[in-house]
């Protein structure tokens, strides 16, 4: 399979990459800046250019049976980026005639605020982050609006631990107890077997 990864210089991004090619996967990398990942495999083929360069993103989607974001925001401050890149992509999957797309939002986007457990956590989305979320909630309804097949993994808390081939699908209104946890090799280990029995079938999960 052909997979198109977006955000690849990210630690998710990059996640991805790597096992995706370990897993027998023709991978090609779109990034802002080719010298961050300058260590992955040679094999993981390399497209540079902004999210806003559309030729860039069309070179990454050349051949692709699938595209993944992997894209991520740190700014507090109003703005589209997410949102923006992802609506690009959208655009340019069209186009290319890619139908399957995959990215990952966050726990306590859209109708999973009342999953989360933490008090803290439900704090600091509706204060601090406010902003990163309300730009993922955006993000999410373009990838509904686009008439693709996807799936749309909203993961709790990522850590840095070793894949445990283990986790939890939540929909719905579904509840889970405890620490909502989970290995960013993890998230990419379901993403990846997920591509691996397309269609997606229009599917938001949470992921614990």
């Amino acid at each position: 399979m052909r997979i198109a990864v977006f955000g690849s210089t990210g630690r998710t991004g990059r996640l991805l990459c790597e096992r995706a090619l370990a897993r027998g996967h023709e991978v090609t990398a779109h990034c802002r800046n080719a010298g961050k990942i300058a260590d992955l495999d040679p094999a993981i083929r390399r497209v540079e250019g902004d999210l806003s360069d559309t030729a860039a993103i069309a070179r990454a989607l050349d051949g692709a049976d699938v595209a993944v974001s992997a894209l991520g925001t740190t700014s507090r401050k109003p703005n589209t980026v997410l949102s923006d890149a992802t609506k690009a992509i959208l655009a340019a999957m069209e186009q290319a005639g890619t139908r399957h797309f995959a990215a990952v939002t966050s726990l306590g986007c859209g109708d999973s605020y009342g999953q989360v457990n933490s008090r803290l956590m439900k704090l600091i989305i509706k204060t601090l982050a406010k902003e990163i979320w309300a730009d993922k909630e955006r993000q999410e309804e373009a990838i509904m609006r686009a008439g693709l097949d996807y799936l749309i993994v909203r993961p709790g808390g990522l850590t840095k631990g070793e894949a445990s081939g283990e986790w939890t699908e939540l929909r719905g209104g579904q509840r889970s107890k405890g620490k909502q946890m989970i290995a960013r090799a993890d998230v990419a280990d379901y993403i990846l077997t997920r591509c691996e029995s397309l269609p997606f079938g229009n599917d938001t999960v949470m992921l614990v």
